[in-house]
């Protein structure tokens, strides 16, 4: 398995960001002198909320109304020296970060254009309020504009492997497709638009058959280093200077896909692999890391079974004590249709079984052992309120949703409804995931405006191939304007 649960660090940051926004949320008297609130209105409950961006065209955030999270507050962006008022919204869209929150749907996030560009300086003093009530705070990790929630790229196409639970279907690849320079140029100035950690170098495949790939590592901009990790099964015999070439990476992190320290149930479950040469090749990776002292974090990422349950919690000691692991993710197999039923009934846990992987993991500093656990299954809803067609659908889609959000996994092209309602076509501004292809194509998603709760709804917005888009700037900006422009249409 090829991915990692990198959503549940960002249900853990944003918990810490709603109490953090409890603390620092103020009343601010002096603001409502300026404020478009009529007089005669009753005061409104104490907000809390944070801005998350605001770039020079537009301020995005969230808040709700503490002891009456049934409103939708109105927010306001102004200038404190002057008075002048930049923009105004309604704090009613869904916000792809929020969860445990107020009434659960997560719909206290706004997203507005500012009524004119604003200078760096002005970006520095620009405020965000509810009027007749304090300015909102700005988050810890206040950003100017980055609309795009995850780049999952690959730079190939294929595998050395051939895994028993791997969710991508190789049974029809029988050759590799590499990235070309140009292509991995034009990919790179997606950078500056998501955050730190965010820009997959590797998605489905394995990263390491591209001839060229330290030299890839080696054209990121170092500013922007932070922001890539990449999955590798590190089963391929590499010379010394490509582990040292990763020690030195300045990269987020790296993500080890593991099973197994006993050879046998090693090579059962990484077809193709040969148990020393991944010995051999970790061996070398932590003494270049440790030589170097690098600052690259390593995660490992195992898939639980009947055949390596008992080693788990063994190996997660070992791992966080010899293996310099940041984190060590134990995690279920997405249930893809083409994985063999015999290997389905013979290796996936039981519910007692994951409670007793649970109840036996070691315990550690918080986010250092991630467990994910299969989704719960769904109740359908009573055979009364709808038939038992539309029931199961709406299980599977939420299922799907909570599923989506857990792991981070991009939803394929097959994956996506064939009829989307026209309400579900609406897409809210600033919130994309890009899949990149080795061959250049951008597939860019977006969450729909009929998000609400865990029912999240992901919508094709536009495929284009990137060496086609000469300003990315402009490009990811239109997607905005065109959302706005669809929900003041309807």
């Amino acid at each position: 398995m090829l991915l990692s649960g990198l959503k549940a660090f960002k249900r853990t940051f944003l918990n810490k960001v709603t109490r953090l926004s409890e603390k620092h949320a103020t009343t601010d008297a002096t603001a409502t002198s300026t404020s478009t609130s009529t007089p005669e209105a009753p005061p409104l409950p104490p907000s809390t909320g944070f801005i998350d961006q605001i770039s020079a065209r537009h301020v995005q955030g969230w808040t709700i109304a503490s002891e009456n999270p049934a409103l939708r507050l109105n927010v306001e962006a102004f200038l404190p020296e002057t008075g002048e008022r930049l923009g105004h919204g309604t704090a009613d869209q869904f916000h792809y970060g929020l969860s445990g929150i107020g009434d659960g749907s997560r719909r206290y996030g706004f997203w507005f254009h500012l009524t004119r560009e604003i200078t760096p300086a002005e970006r520095e003093t620009l405020r965000v309020r509810v009027p007749g009530q304090g300015d909102l705070a700005r988050s810890p990790n206040l950003s100017s504009w980055q609309p795009l929630l995850h780049v999952a790229m690959d730079i190939v196409d294929n595998c050395n492997l051939r895994c028993p639970f791997c969710l991508y279907d190789y049974s029809a690849v029988r050759r590799t497709h590499v990235m070309t320079r140009d292509t991995l140029e034009a990919a790179l100035r997606l950078l500056p638009y998501t955050k730190d950690g965010e820009f997959w170098f590797s998605c489905l495949h394995e990263p390491s058959l591209h001839p060229e790939f330290a030299s890839f590592l080696d054209a990121i901009p170092p500013a922007f280093r932070k922001k890539v990790f990449f999955t590798t099964n590190l089963a391929r015999r590499m010379p010394e200077s490509y582990f040292q070439t990763l020690a030195q990476s300045g990269i987020d992190h790296i993500n080890i896909s593991m099973a197994s320290r006993t050879p046998e149930l090693y090579e059962r479950m990484r077809k193709g692999a040969r148990f020393p040469i991944f010995m051999q090749n970790w061996d070398r990776l932590l003494a270049a890391f440790r030589d170097a002292e690098s600052t690259v974090a390593l995660r490992y990422v195992i898939m639980a079974y009947k055949s390596n349950l008992h080693e788990l919690p063994e190996l997660s000691r070992y791992l966080l004590s010899e293996g310099r692991a940041a984190q060590v993710e134990i995690r279920y197999t997405y249930d893809v249709p083409f994985i063999d039923a015999a290997f389905r009934q013979q290796e996936f846990l039981e519910e007692a079984e994951w409670d007793w992987l649970q109840a036996s993991l070691p315990v550690a500093e918080p986010g250092q052992i991630l467990l994910a656990r299969p989704p719960a299954p769904q109740n359908p809803a009573p055979a009364d309120s709808q038939n038992e067609t539309e029931a199961e659908a709406e299980a599977e889609a939420e299922a799907e949703a909570e599923t989506a959000s857990a792991s981070a996994l991009p939803i394929k092209p097959e994956e996506v409804p064939q009829t989307v309602k026209e309400s579900e076509l609406r897409f809210i501004p600033g919130h994309y995931l890009a899949q990149l292809s080795w061959d250049g194509t951008l597939e860019l998603k977006g969450i729909s405006q009929a998000s609400a709760g865990a029912a999240l709804i992901e919508v094709p917005v536009v495929t284009k191939n990137i060496r086609d888009i000469p300003d990315i700037d402009a490009f990811l900006y239109a997607l905005d304007c065109k959302s706005i422009q669809t929900s003041e249409a309807s």
